[in-house]
Formats: C-alpha cells, structure tokens, sequence
C-alpha cells in the first residue's frame, strides 16, 4: 500500500508539472491541444477525461466508476493518445490508457489493472463542441492469490471473450463500445 501511495503522488506531481509546462508552451506554440470528455461505456460506465499535450501526441488522465454493477467500483488512470486524422470538423484517435481498479472500498491495496486501447472517431458540432464514439479493446488484470490477510477476486470484467487463470493473477478480455462528449480547442 505505501508503495502504491508514494507511486500515486508521483503521478500527481508529473500531472501537475505537465499541465504547467503546457500553460507555458500555450504562449509560444499554436499547436497545444487541451480536451475535457465525458462517455460511457460496459467498462466503465460513466468516465471522465483531461487531456492535454502537443499535437498529435497528448497525454491524459481519467477517471470512472461502473456503477451499474452490483458493487461499488471506481478507477483512476493515466494514458497517451495521438490524432490519426485531424481535420476542422472531424477526427480519429488511437489511445491507450490504464487503470487502477477499486472495487468496495475506497482503495483496493490488490493489483486490478485495467487496459484500454480505444478508437474514436469524432465529429464537430461547434467551435469546441465534438461528440465520438468507437470500439475498444479491454483487458482486466487483478491479482487472485491471498495478500493482505485475503483473497481477492475482481468482479470488474461486465462479460470476456478471453480469461485466463494463473496462480497469481486472472486475466479477462472482451471488446467494448465508447460514446461521449468532447470540449476541446
């Protein structure tokens, strides 16, 4: 758990200083990009992201919950993404993001990663108004073996295509769909 603390303010200060250093590179370069987005998806259901970087790569930072699930469930993570077309009133994204997975708690001290690569394509309504949608490719990571004085066992995958079962980890698989809104420059 300390390790995993010490890694978050990390990760933290590192989004701190890039979103200083992208202030910064605002004023003297036109070619910043800055997003906000909202979408859902079976993963997680309601999500939100702040992107931010020099086109055509950015980074970004989300967060979610999958509450329509039985459990209560949340993850934060961070990811990269790039612009594989950009034009004025439409584009396509590639992005890869990763999560950390809490599931009834408020931290979950067991490893539940989350991967995502996602395609979006988006279509302008306004001057900063986009909405996307897209496949994604999911994979559920967690840890299965007994630590912290338990056994943990995620429930986070919503259905798999792929599982597979180790001794220490199990892993799940499935193809998803993401819908959402974009503000963006």
């Amino acid at each position: 758990m300390r390790t995993i603390k010490q890694l978050s303010v990390v990760v933290i200060l590192s989004l701190i200083t890039t979103l200083s250093w992208a202030q910064s590179a605002q004023r003297s370069n036109k070619s910043l990009y800055k997003a906000f987005e909202m979408s859902v998806s079976e993963g997680l259901n309601l999500q939100a992201a702040a992107k931010v970087g020099i086109q055509p790569v950015y980074g970004i930072f989300g967060v979610g919950t999958q509450f329509l699930s039985e459990d209560y469930k949340w993850a934060f993570g961070l990811g990269i993404g790039t612009h594989l077309i950009k034009q004025e009133n439409h584009s396509l994204n590639l992005e890869y993001m990763i999560y950390h997975v809490n599931e009834n708690e408020v931290w979950t001290d067991n490893y539940n990663n989350y991967q995502q690569l996602k395609l979006h394509y988006s279509k302008r309504l306004g001057d900063k108004v986009s909405i996307f949608g897209g496949p994604s490719l999911n994979l559920n990571i967690a840890e299965n073996k007994e630590s912290f004085g338990h056994t943990f066992e995620s429930t986070f995958a919503p259905y798999d295509i792929y599982s597979n079962v180790g001794d220490n980890h199990t892993a799940k698989g499935w193809i998803g769909f993401t819908l959402g809104i974009r503000f963006d420059k």
